[in-house]
Order: structure tokens, then sequence, then C-alpha cells
């Protein structure tokens, strides 16, 4: 069986259901192919909450997130569903730790309002953290939380809604350029389109390389944990907000903590050392070394916060060697577009990068920022020297 369309999306992660969404609501006859179910837990946009927040270290990011927030409240008023909560932000530091440096001096240079606040004054603000004297501290009232799942399916339902197709349980075999389109093989049929987007997460490497792209991705496995708090009511969204604290030695690691939204226990993660596995495997076991390293930090950051655990749970990340995104069409066949891989820091822009993914899809070009993004960027031609040079912790 053949079929055609304008567009194929290959994954119905959040950044194919983004692409999915808009490609359809411009008209265009999209069909969006995903291998598992639809939500499913094995690759990197499941789970009940991410961040989002402005306070990043580049002003490209935080142009697409002026962009991001708005799209995500335009979904909220389309599907009726409260998809993005408000919480406030902090970025703590050390004194020296220089990408607290570079978000304060790029919330100054696009004009994001922000406070910096004493440990006196953080302490009196936010008692249920516990930072060292000297801890330097940026709150940025606009921070908030997107609850993913939620986000997930109100993408795909509206997506539907404008006319796309989607088949879960439906891998792509293979695909190619076809002419001036490409084509995705399943085992029910060979599907024809003008455009292809390749969004498949973890499983990027393996499909990209069909059509000749050999980036220098490196899959990880992250957790998370829930830990029941004292107080539930201290940790509640409109009285804890999320926070970033970064911390350079000994190697440079961030850690980030959610309030009680979406799920019993406050949520906790930290980026850097994560053990390294392949696309498909399904290893979800919690790493007993991370677990504990976590729980040793929750209770040095929270003493409000017991030792229950109420749960704990893998995620994946798709990194490329700078950090940055790679959101941009194939060099040698232009109707092929390559979305993401994220690094681990993609959520909060993904309907935005949906815009952008249909732009080249539509037209070559986006009006948003993608420079930073490109397929043909030195650190993706050279990766060992951008590992080399340390890649920025973006989150």
């Amino acid at each position: 069986m053949t079929e055609s369309y304008d567009a194929i999306i290959v994954g119905a992660g959040v950044m194919g259901a983004a692409a999915a969404y808009h490609l359809a609501r411009d008209g265009r006859r999209v069909l969006l192919l995903e291998q598992y179910g639809l939500g499913h837990a094995r690759g990197s946009s499941h789970g009940p909450s991410r961040i989002i927040r402005y306070a990043y270290d580049g002003a490209d990011y935080v142009a697409l997130a002026r962009a991001a927030f708005g799209m995500w409240r335009e979904l909220e008023a389309e599907c009726g569903d409260k998809l993005l909560t408000t919480t406030g932000g902090l970025d703590l530091a050390a004194p020296g730790v220089p990408e607290y440096d570079a978000v304060r001096a790029t919330l100054r240079a696009t004009g994001i309002p922000f406070e910096e606040l004493s440990h006196a004054e953080l302490s009196a603000r936010f008692p249920q953290l516990r930072l060292p004297e000297g801890t330097r501290t940026i709150y940025q009232p606009d921070a908030g939380v997107l609850a993913a799942d939620r986000c997930n399916a109100a993408l795909i339902d509206m997506a539907r809604r404008a006319g796309a197709v989607v088949r879960a349980g439906e891998p792509a075999l293979r695909v190619a350029a076809s002419g001036a389109g490409a084509l995705a093989e399943t085992a029910h049929a060979t599907y024809h389109a003008d455009r292809l987007v390749l969004s498949a997460g973890s499983w990027a490497g393996p499909l990209l390389q069909q059509v000749g792209l050999d980036l220098p991705l490196t899959l990880t496995k992250e957790q998370v944990l829930f830990f029941a708090p004292r107080d539930p009511l201290s940790y509640s969204p409109e009285r804890f907000p999320i926070f970033i604290y970064h911390v350079a030695e000994p190697q440079p690691l961030i850690y980030a903590g959610f309030p009680t939204l979406g799920h019993a226990g406050v949520k906790l993660a930290y980026h850097g050392d994560a053990p390294v596995v392949q696309p498909g495997d399904g290893d979800d076991q919690i790493d007993q070394r991370r677990l504990a390293y976590l729980s040793g930090m929750a209770a040095a950051l929270m003493p409000g916060l017991t030792d229950t655990l109420l749960d704990a749970v893998t995620c994946r990340y798709t990194n490329t060697p700078d950090g940055h995104f790679v959101v941009d069409r194939h060099p040698a066949h232009p109707q092929i577009v390559v979305a993401s891989p994220c690094s681990g820091h993609g959520y909060k822009f993904a309907i935005a990068i949906g815009r952008m993914l249909a732009d080249l899809a539509e037209r070559g070009a986006t009006d948003l920022p993608a420079e930073l993004f490109r397929i043909d960027r030195p650190a993706l031609r050279d990766p060992q020297a951008a590992r080399a040079a340390g890649a920025p912790v973006h989150r």
C-alpha cells in the first residue's frame, strides 16, 4: 500500500508532535509515525513536569523562550487544559561559577526582569532551601512548570483536529530521499511525501545514518527522584519555585528542583555523570550510586524533605558535543528536516521548535533563531575539539 502526504514526521515525542501540530494547522496533509504507543516512557518527552524559563546563557535561547511561552499559552486556550503553571524560578550558584554570570548578563541584555537576592533574602523568602553562605541567587518571576504528558497529548490532539493522521505502534523501518520528495517505509505501507521531518529522539542516530548523516550523538540514561515533604503545602507551586543550582566542582553539574505539581513529591534531578546507553536499550533500572548521591544532596539542600522516596524514573538524553540542538535541513536533501536532538534541555522550547521545523519544511527558512542549531556547525564536524573545550551545561 502507498499513501502520499505533504509531510511525514517520524517520532511523536514532543518535538515531532509540535511539528505535526503546526504543519496541520497550516493546512498541510500530515502523517505522524510513532514506533511505540503515544506517550510511551522509553524516550525523553514523558513525565508529569518540565521546567520552562527565560534564565539562559544566550540571547537566542531567550528569544526562543519568548516565542515558546506565547505558543504554549495559545495551545492552552485551544485545548482548554492547564498546561503551564507559573511558579517563579531561581538560579543558584557559588561565587565564581561562570554559568551564573552568563545567565545574569543575558537577562540584562535581553530586558528580562529579575532580582538578585542576598543569602538572607533567599532564606527569608524561600526557607525550604538551605544553601551555603555566599550563594548567589537570581529570581525570575515568569519561570514555571509545563505539564509534560498533558502538553504532548494536547499537541497530538490538536494536530488530529487539524487533519493530521497519527499512527502509533508503526515504526519507520526505512527512510530515504525520493526524487524531490522522501519516503518512509513501515511494515504496513510505504508513505511518500514532499517533506520528511526526522524527530526520532533516542533513535535519531541510526535513522539519520539511513539518509547519509552520521552525527556525533551520545545517548545517556538519566533519572529523576520524587521525595515526600514533611509539609506538602510548603512545596506547593504557590510557595515553592522551580530552581536550578549550578555547581562547578568537582565537575560542572546542575541540580533541578520542582514543586509538588502533577506529582505527590518534590521532583529532583541532576545533570551530568549519567551512563551512556544505546538506542532501544530497555534498561530502566535505577542507578543506586546516582540515587544515593542525589538523595544526599536533597537532604543537604532541603531539610524539609523526608527520606521517603516516592518514585524514581528514568528518561533519555540525546546529547550533542556542544549541548546545542540540531534543527536544520539535510545538507544534501533539503526536503528532509532534522529535528533536535536536544541534549536534555529542549522541552520548554518544543512548541517553538515545532514552528521552526514547519517553517524549514515549508519554505526552507525560519524567522526564529536557528543559527546555533545548524547541522554544519564546527562542534558537529569536530566533536573531539568541542568536548575538549567543555560543553556548556544548558538546562
